[in-house]
């Protein structure tokens, strides 16, 4: 079936499959949830163009390769993952392990015990990625400027107390 959920003809079909696994195997750092997807584009072409193609699969693998071709050109085969992946996670030394897990809870309870309430307040506001003063002074009713000192404040007294644990150790 093609794109449009219309039926095409066993030799598309053959030829368009055929290709699919060759790109594959040609290209294995592309999804292959978009090869399929164009995989299907170029059936819904080439049924079109069914009567006057001379070798469907060549034409098969030239139009898939072409479009994983276009699409590592573009840029959006360049385009990294905002968040947390498993790179950022390695370089950040966060292993995804129990242990890391419980070390990384003790150490933030340890933190908010040292600060007031008000401050616990913007570390938690802060781990949820709100690290806009704008949005630190909407949730405390101040004004942009208090916020940003209060922000400022927080991370001073959280990497003294970082800091002081160090070398304490």
């Amino acid at each position: 079936m093609d794109t449009n959920g219309t039926v095409v003809c066993a030799e598309v079909e053959t030829a368009v499959e055929r290709s699919f696994h060759w790109v594959l195997r040609d290209y294995p750092q592309v999804d292959p949830a978009m090869i399929a997807n164009w995989a299907e584009e170029v059936a819904h072409s080439m049924q079109e163009r069914a009567t006057i193609l001379i070798s469907p699969q060549r034409y098969a693998y030239s139009a898939l390769k072409g479009k994983v071709r276009d699409w590592m050109r573009s840029g959006a085969a360049r385009e990294q993952v905002a968040g947390i992946g498993r790179d950022l996670e390695s370089i950040g030394g966060l292993s995804g392990s129990f242990q890391s897990a419980i070390d990384r809870k003790i150490l933030f309870e340890q933190l908010k015990a040292t600060l007031n309430e008000r401050d616990r307040y913007i570390l938690v506001l802060l781990l949820q990625d709100k690290t806009s003063p704008a949005t630190v002074a909407n949730a405390l009713g101040t004004t942009y400027s208090a916020a940003a000192k209060a922000i400022q404040r927080v991370k001073e007294r959280l990497a003294s107390t970082l800091t002081g644990a160090s070398q304490n150790r």
